[in-house]
């Protein structure tokens, strides 16, 4: 091919009933006509002019776009067309405008394409079905829309064929952003729909729907990066959300919106999202709009409204992704939700795209998958839409009450009577007050029942009465007579318990609801439990039906998890940080002291020329502090020598992390650096600046072999990713003036990370991610390294090689300290005052009780030590302890005023494993004369009141959890 030739499309946008631009990019500047015409002649002719876009790599004028505006054309007409160049070139197509009044609207959906590794069977499916027009639902890229590349590799040659047939309406994905989507795609669209200033916004009615493109991305992605980030959303990002939902108000408001018989709203970040949710859901309801189509996930979930009122007059679909095979569907228990957070999804599952069809009154839905090596594609669910009301008949419904509960149970059956998909809701008068109720199911699991036409379900409610006295209760025909005895006197609610944080860490603090039911005020004892023991009680004075919060401090002895409870309420559980072990310490070999804490129970391994540590289960990971050495301005490079054992199943998380310095591996301005593996073994390489995740991918990584795999970055020159010396992935600069996100006080690490979305109960993201592989080295430089630089260090790998001023961390494997030493402080057994300077109160000390777990060759050795002044230490025994838990004589020690131990922790790193010792708790029994007291060091707050050397320390609590009860819809 010449340098001049058509290196993207043709391909077909912004269709119309009078109009199509087919459009191209080349490489440079040519002469280009478009000839058109119908039933196959070429009777028109376009001369079409190059239109400079934004610089790419040497074409520092602008990217050549071709932007053929064809109008005038008949309605629902079938057009061929041809794009001729001066160069001799010439690509066909055809097309066919939309219909004045169409009888049928057909539109084929999807989302997510990134590397479309279904594009052939989507392209059978396209050209098989012929649809009016297709919307893409954003995300081409697979990292992000600044690799200008990735849109000819992943959409418009995987595309190709239908591209130059069928025309596709995007809206904006959060892969998607960067000046070359305007230039492929919007810069078209916002000149031929309704629009706003941004232009990323459109509408447009088509017969009696209307559809709009809203893009997601001010609150979905921008919102989301500075909240999950912790910093204050920008003024730009909140002036984009206003001048969005303020056009979105305008546009479904208008005459066009209103008075269309449907309305459907595409756009990228689902409901389930919790800025979609919280912007658009309420706008889109208020509105009437019939149905949202939406992406991001990679998951097909489809759910309704929550409001009883609208139920399945709007509904809400996310589509899956395109990207991959997937056919999979889940309706969940009938009486459990899906997704904890959210009792209003009815479907979730796995599919590939969308098929909406539009009849008169009626609107189906059909989300269909392709199964790898088998043809055709196979239907996954489908939702259909009418414009009449739901018609639900109940039958065989029982009311049981319980009087002293004032509970009523409400079960039967509901069956779907109507055309299209209903939703379940229940009219119960209470002595004639209307309640409507549309959560079924277990208790603290309701979810909303949702029935295809025909459908006939099982369901059970719980209603509460509030007041007192005789009810007359009716549901549909059945009607029951309760008499409801007043409730308890006192009742408690909403137990609330956590851990404290630093040096409150080791106490329990506790909250419970009172409420006082009675006329008069009464005082009354408020018994906490602690694992089914009362530990503490407080009088609580309550006024005639005052409710009230009480409060409780506790602090046990010793680290591990308690139960909770007050009154009559269910136990929460609360874990203490206790435990101190033994943790392997990897020298820093670059001078800077960032010697890094060896996690888990990784096996080394000692080949010829290298020292190999393999991170073989979810816990084993490499986790270096932060230090002001690990902190950078301008750029950085990341290296890491693995030899990946296997890739990320589908079960698992994927973004498996060679290395990352952040919160979380995406999902978020959430890190410094990331260098990650993705489940296919493609890798994903990323920055972050203010609150803008910047990525890019490229490169395949290796199992089973060796690779050194680096990432470089510099804001002024941009990113460059290599494996071995390859240069595999690039993508431009940025702002010099823009911060790079040190994520100051968090660890650099090597084999783990957290992923999502940040909790903000819980100040992390729900779920982890681990990468099983031998690690031979490790290096982080606060400068961005030439390719000439990776390439010697490839070459020269056991040497420190140039730019060593900028090297902040290496590790090779071959120094790692297993020896630790913990002393804890000088105590008294008991406050003492004396009544002059030189009296003291000597105690005897008698017996050590230990709590340890001491595995394989691990080695813990107590030294006793007494004194008189807590300071020169009179006497002491050392002691060799033993793996659970032991009770020790140390009543040979003379008697003293002060105790304090020194423990020696030895850890042990083998080629079966790492073995690390752990000291759960130390109790000293001492005596005086007939006074007894115990002296306990098991929390970590009392450990930390000593002095710690070496190779000991606390392993972080939570880091391998996973928080089911909490809802982070992600693809991983």
């Amino acid at each position: 091919m010449s340098c001049s030739d058509i290196s993207n499309g043709p391909y077909l946008l912004a269709p119309t009933t009078t109009g199509m631009t087919v459009t191209w990019e080349t490489r440079f500047p040519v002469g280009a006509i478009v000839l058109y015409g119908i039933m196959g002649q070429f009777d028109n002719k376009l001369t079409v002019e190059c239109e400079r876009g934004t610089p790419w790599k040497d074409n520092i004028e602008g990217i050549c776009m071709y932007r053929g505006i064809l109008t005038n054309l008949k309605p629902d007409t079938a057009y061929v067309y041809k794009v001729v160049l001066e160069s001799g070139e010439i690509k066909e197509g055809s097309f066919k405008t939309l219909s004045d009044n169409p009888e049928e609207i057909r539109i084929i959906t999807l989302s997510d394409s990134h590397l479309f590794k279904i594009s052939r069977e989507f392209t059978d499916a396209v050209l098989q079905n012929r649809p009016d027009f297709i919307i893409h639902s954003g995300d081409i890229s697979l990292a992000t829309g600044y690799q200008k590349d990735e849109y000819t590799t992943n959409w418009f040659n995987e595309g190709a064929h239908f591209l130059k047939n069928i025309p596709v309406i995007y809206a904006f994905g959060n892969h998607d952003i960067s000046p070359y989507y305007d230039d492929f795609f919007m810069h078209v669209q916002k000149n031929v729909y309704h629009t706003d200033k941004t232009g990323h916004n459109i509408s447009f009615n088509y017969g009696d729907t209307h559809i709009a493109f809203l893009d997601s991305n001010p609150w979905g992605l921008f919102e989301m990066n500075a909240v999950n980030s912790g910093l204050p959303v920008d003024e730009v990002t909140r002036k984009n959300i206003d001048i969005t939902l303020t056009w979105l108000h305008d546009d479904l408001g208008s005459p066009e919106a209103q008075d269309a018989m449907w309305r459907i709203l595409v756009l990228h970040h689902p409901y389930t999202d919790d800025f979609t949710n919280k912007h658009i859901v309420a706008i889109a309801e208020n509105y009437n709009v019939n149905i949202i189509i939406a992406g991001h996930l990679h998951y097909y979930i489809k759910n309704v409204s929550v409001n009883p009122k609208i139920g399945s007059k709007t509904v809400y679909i996310s589509q899956g992704s395109a990207q991959d095979y997937a056919v999979a569907l889940d309706y969940g228990k009938e009486d459990e939700r899906i997704l904890p957070d959210f009792p209003e999804v009815i479907a979730t599952g796995q599919a590939n795209y969308g098929c909406i069809t539009i009849n008169k009154d009626t609107l189906i839905f059909r989300s269909y998958g392709f199964q790898e090596d088998l043809v055709g594609s196979k239907l996954v669910d489908e939702v259909t839409l009418v414009k009449e009301e739901s018609q639900v008949a109940l039958s065989g419904i029982t009311i049981k009450a319980d009087c002293r509960r004032g509970t009523v149970v409400i079960e039967g059956y509901a069956k779907n009577e109507g055309r299209g998909l209903a939703v379940v809701t229940l009219l119960i008068l209470d002595n004639g007050k209307e309640f409507i109720q549309n959560l079924f199911g277990v208790k603290g699991k309701e979810r909303v029942v949702a029935l295809n036409p025909g459908e006939v379900k099982r369901i059970n409610t719980e209603y509460t009465i509030v007041e007192p006295g005789r009810h007359i209760i009716k549901v549909s025909n059945t009607t029951q007579l309760i008499d409801v005895v007043p409730p308890a006197p006192i009742i408690f609610e909403n137990l609330r318990s956590k851990v404290g944080q630093g040096k409150a860490s080791n106490i329990i603090f506790t909250t419970v609801e009172i409420t006082n039911n009675q006329d008069v005020s009464t005082l009354i004892d408020v018994d906490l439990y602690i694992d089914n023991r009362i530990v503490l009680t407080q009088k609580a004075e309550l006024q005639s039906y005052e409710k009230k919060s009480v409060d409780f401090t506790y602090q046990p002895a010793k680290g591990g998890t308690y139960k909770v409870s007050i009154g009559d309420l269910e136990s929460k559980a609360v874990t203490v940080e206790g435990t101190l072990k033994g943790i392997p310490i990897i020298k820093d070999l670059s001078g800077n002291g960032n010697h890094a804490f060896l996690r888990g129970k990784p096996r080394i391994i000692a080949d010829s020329d290298r020292v190999v540590l393999s991170l073989d289960k979810y816990g084993d990971y490499i986790e270096i502090p932060d230090s002001e050495t690990l902190h950078v301005k301008d750029g950085y490079t990341g290296i890491v020598w693995a030899n990946l054992n296997r890739l990320a199943t589908e079960e698992e998380m994927g973004h498996n992390p060679l290395m990352v310095k952040g919160i979380s591996t995406g999902w978020g301005a959430t890190y410094l650096l990331r260098m990650c593996v993705e489940r296919n073994g493609n890798i994903k390489w990323g920055t972050c600046y203010g609150i803008t995740e910047y990525s890019w991918q490229g490169g395949k990584a290796s199992v089973g072999d060796w690779v050194q795999y680096s990432s470089t970055f510099d804001k002024e020159t941009g990113g460059v990713s290599y494996c071995n010396k390859e240069k595999v992935a690039e993508i431009i600069g940025i702002s010099v003036d823009d911060p790079l996100r040190n994520w100051e006080g968090v660890p650099l690490f090597v084999g783990y990370s957290y992923i999502g979305h940040i909790i903000r109960e819980i100040g992390r993201p729900k779920y982890f991610t681990h990468l099983s592989a031998k690690i031979s080295q490790v290096r982080f430089y606060k400068t961005k390294l030439s390719e000439d630089e990776i390439k010697d260090i490839y070459e020269h790998q056991n040497k420190v090689g140039s730019n060593s001023e900028d090297l902040a961390v290496w590790l090779n494997f071959r120094d790692i300290e297993t020896k630790g030493m913990h002393k804890t402080e000088w105590r008294r057994p008991a406050t003492f005052y004396p009544s002059y300077k030189t009296e003291k109160r000597l105690w005897e000390f008698k017996t050590l009780s230990v709590d340890a777990t001491i595995p394989g060759m691990a080695y813990l050795k107590a030294i006793v030590q007494v004194s008189d002044d807590g300071e020169t230490v009179k006497d002491s025994i050392g002691i060799e302890l033993m793996n659970g838990k032991q009770k020790i004589d140390i009543s040979i020690l003379s008697k003293a005023q002060f105790i304090r131990i020194m423990t020696e922790f030895h850890s042990s790193v083998t080629l079966e494993g790492t073995y690390t010792p752990e000291l759960h708790e130390y109790k000293i029994g001492a005596f005086l004369g007939q006074l007894i007291t115990h002296i306990n060091w098991g929390t970590r707050v009392d450990w930390e009141s000593g002095e710690f050397n070496g190779a000991v320390g606390f392993e972080p609590l939570d880091r391998t959890k996973v928080f089911d009860e909490y809802t982070d819809v992600i693809h991983g």
